[in-house]
């Protein structure tokens, strides 16, 4: 019964997130929770589905783009670095305060992208160095680790902002580093004994399949259709998010 609700909710939530950046869990964990799942069992299949989508849809989006390796790197070590601190934080903390002020950055960073309809859709000079980026790259660990919606929008407004990228590889790069951060807290919940087949099989399967679809669609139609859902699935993220919903 759960294989039949889980397989097709993962498939249209990691559909969407990869064409936006907006983050599946949104979507995913109230199901799982509905299905009588605990939190931190669904938190951990979130983070299992992401480690299995997250490559694909970064290779989707930076076929044939020149990609920044040190940065990534960088990147992917500083977030390793907060991935550890947000599975202590969601072992031991009530995260609900803190998705309201995150809720309320998402809506602030959605009004940024919707008042400036070119950003993102050319390489520019980059705004900050590597290695303010990369340090910058700690706390958005700390959120993967935890919850993680979101943070596709906000990295990759950093590196497009910041980096001077476009705004289809900023996308394929989060999902680069997302990849990683992904893996590591996908240890530490399974040797917290946070792994449940019933969840992790099927949402993981959905997913890879959703985000495989998605990120061709986002690839193909280009800067105009992920701001577009930028704007519409963050700020739907947003309030759901700072109204406590």
């Amino acid at each position: 019964m759960h294989f039949l609700i889980v397989l097709p909710v993962a498939f249209f939530a990691s559909l969407l997130s990869s064409m936006s950046g907006a983050g599946s869990a949104m979507l995913t964990t109230p199901v799982w929770l509905a299905l009588g799942f605990p939190l931190p069992v669904a938190i951990a299949s979130n983070q299992l589905n992401g480690a299995g989508w997250t490559l694909i849809a970064a290779r989707n989006y930076l076929k044939g783009h020149r990609i920044d390796w040190v940065l990534m790197r960088a990147m992917i070590l500083c977030g390793l670095a907060g991935a550890y601190a947000g599975t202590v934080i969601v072992r031991g903390v009530d995260p609900r305060l803190l998705q309201r002020v995150i809720g309320a950055i998402i809506l602030s960073l959605v009004v940024v992208v919707a008042l400036n309809p070119s950003l993102g859709r050319n390489e520019s000079e980059p705004a900050l160095s590597r290695t303010v980026t990369a340090l910058l790259a700690f706390p958005l660990g700390v959120y993967e680790s935890f919850f993680g919606s979101g943070n596709g929008l906000f990295t990759s407004l950093l590196l497009a902002k910041g980096r001077g990228q476009t705004l289809v590889v900023s996308l394929g790069c989060y999902y680069l580093v997302a990849f990683f951060w992904n893996c590591f807290a996908v240890a530490v919940y399974a040797t917290a004994g946070l792994a449940d087949a019933r969840l992790m099989i099927p949402s993981t399967v959905g997913s890879v399949a959703g985000a495989y679809l998605g990120s061709r669609i986002g690839r193909h139609k280009g800067h105009d259709w992920v701001r577009a859902l930028f704007v519409l699935l963050g700020g739907v993220l947003g309030l759901k998010l700072a109204l406590g919903l």
